[in-house]
Formats: C-alpha cells, sequence, structure tokens
C-alpha cells in the first residue's frame, strides 16, 4: 500500500472507531499468516451492510500509521504476561461428576471461569526445572479450588489477561477520542496444567517460593506444606499450546494467533537464536508505560 493511501486508511479507520467499529479475526487465520486482519462494520454503527468489510494486509509499523509488527505484538505479550499477577481461567466441568460433588449436575460438561493468581517464574527456575522464561505461568494450585479440580479431571485450560486497569495512564488513540478499555492490550493463552513432580527439588522449592510471593506476598500462608495451611496446594506450570492476541483495536493494533515458536523463544533480554530479530520482552513498552 502507497504511503498516501495508507494516511488516507488510517484517517478513514479512526474516523469509523468513533462511530463504534468493531474488530474481528479473518475466518481461518492461522499463525503461519498472521498478518490478515477483517474489520466488520456494524448496520447499527456505520448503517453499513453486514457483509461490508475492509481487509487489512500489513506487517510493518512505518511512520506509525499501521499496527506495530507481529513480532513486536508478540514481545508486547510476553512483556503483558510478564508484568501480570493474575488473570482469568477457564476450564470445563467433567461430563460425569463424582458423586461427592456438591457441584449441580446441570453444569457438567460446562465451562466456568475463575480469577486466579499466578507468576510468570519459569526464568527464577533452575535449569533443571526451568527453560530460562519460555512464556509458561506459574501456579500455586489448591487441590480445592474448581480450577484446578477441573483439570486434575482431564480439563485443559486457558488463561485470559489483560492491560485494562492502566487504562488511566494512557492516552487516546486519537484526538477527541475518548480512552477506551477496548484499545488496551489483551491475550489468551490455551494450554494444560503440568504440576511439578514431587518431591520438588530444593532448589527449585526455594526458587518458586521467592518468585511467587513476591508476586504475591499472602500467598505465604497456603504454600505447599506449610503447617498451618487452610488448603493443600501443588506447585504447577501452564504449558502454553496456542496464544490468541487483541492489540486493540483492529487496523491501529494486531489480532490474531502468534506464532508459538516466537512466543517460547523469547526472553526478558533477546530472544534465541534464530526468533526474530534478537530483542527480549524488556526492549518493548505497553500503553501508558514510560
Amino acid at each position: 500500500m502507497a504511503p498516501v493511501a495508507k494516511l488516507a486508511y488510517g484517517l478513514y479507520l479512526l474516523g469509523s472507531l468513533s462511530q463504534g467499529i468493531l474488530a474481528s479475526p479473518l475466518s481461518g487465520l492461522s499463525s503461519e499468516e498472521p498478518a490478515q486482519v477483517l474489520l466488520a462494520e456494524s448496520q447499527d454503527s456505520l448503517n453499513a451492510p453486514a457483509d461490508d468489510t475492509i481487509l487489512v494486509e500489513s506487517d510493518s509499523e512505518e511512520e506509525g500509521l499501521l499496527p506495530p509488527s507481529w513480532w513486536t505484538s508478540t514481545l508486547m505479550a510476553r512483556r503483558l504476561l510478564a508484568l501480570s499477577t493474575s488473570g482469568v481461567a477457564s476450564t470445563i466441568f467433567p461430563d460425569h461428576l463424582p458423586p461427592y460433588s456438591r457441584t449441580p449436575d446441570t453444569v457438567a460438561g460446562h465451562s466456568v471461569s475463575l480469577k486466579e493468581y499466578f507468576a510468570d517464574c519459569d526464568e527464577a527456575l533452575p535449569a533443571e526445572s526451568g527453560n530460562g522464561g519460555d512464556g509458561n505461568p506459574t501456579f500455586l494450585a489448591l487441590h480445592v479450588a474448581t480450577t484446578f479440580r477441573n483439570t486434575a479431571a482431564g480439563s485443559n485450560i486457558s488463561l485470559s489477561i489483560d492491560w485494562w486497569d492502566h487504562l488511566n495512564q494512557t492516552t487516546p488513540v486519537f484526538p477527541g477520542f475518548p480512552l477506551s478499555p477496548a484499545g488496551l492490550p489483551r491475550v489468551t493463552l490455551f494450554g494444560y496444567i503440568e504440576p511439578f513432580a514431587t518431591p520438588v527439588p530444593a532448589e527449585t522449592e526455594k526458587a518458586l517460593k521467592e518468585c511467587y510471593t513476591a508476586a504475591h506476598p499472602d500467598s505465604s500462608v497456603w504454600l505447599p506444606g506449610r503447617p498451618g495451611s487452610p488448603h493443600s496446594s501443588f506447585w504447577a506450570k501452564m504449558v502454553v499450546t496456542q496464544v490468541y492476541w487483541i492489540g486493540g483495536f483492529g487496523g491501529l493494533q494486531q489480532i490474531g494467533w502468534f506464532d508459538m515458536d516466537q512466543w517460547r523463544g523469547i526472553r526478558r533480554k533477546g530472544s534465541l537464536p534464530g526468533v526474530g530479530d534478537g530483542r527480549g520482552w524488556e526492549d518493548v513498552r505497553l500503553p501508558g508505560e514510560n
């Protein structure tokens, strides 16, 4: 797209946003072709036909008119994970609830979404237990918690985190547009829970405690094996298999699925050889950060 056309499109998009433009991922989008975003305009917002769409193809960051590249967006998502300490975990109740369960039979097979603590502790672990910070979050899981009862029964898990609490630190996407959480990043991780092998090695246990309680000081009360703890707990990580990103408004930010080799190859300082352009998640900033 020529620079003039890009500018014209940018002005059109910003004007449309003020009237309620909606963003949705392109059907059939794959991680191998992540640079296409479909902007679907609602009839209510623009009085346009429901199938009136604009296809945007871009992977550059030229003059700030186009979304950040997919690589930069992946760095931003890894930074969002690293700076976050809680998110909404979604699991599925078993199709057949155990006879001793107090869960109503009518929710068997349904999903449930609950706020949960987590911490990005992999980089803090010794080499035999961690991977240097591979984008797999750590949980101090309670055996009694619905989330981890479901995963123990075989459910996968998704974890949704966002930057919405930082809205008041940000500026409008363009002059006159109100501050909008919908314009801020959010990401959903898909995967499964993998408990740390027990007994957890002493160095790993020490690293987990130090990292996790730094993020959640109150969690020291229910550490595994702690005398007098109100609940039994265990250390686990979420093995992330797919990541879906909404950087903000479509056309201004990327929306879609990440390349998982890039996700796993990013580190705090730099990235693994052959991954991206060598930057790490410390090299980018989220909206409102200095």
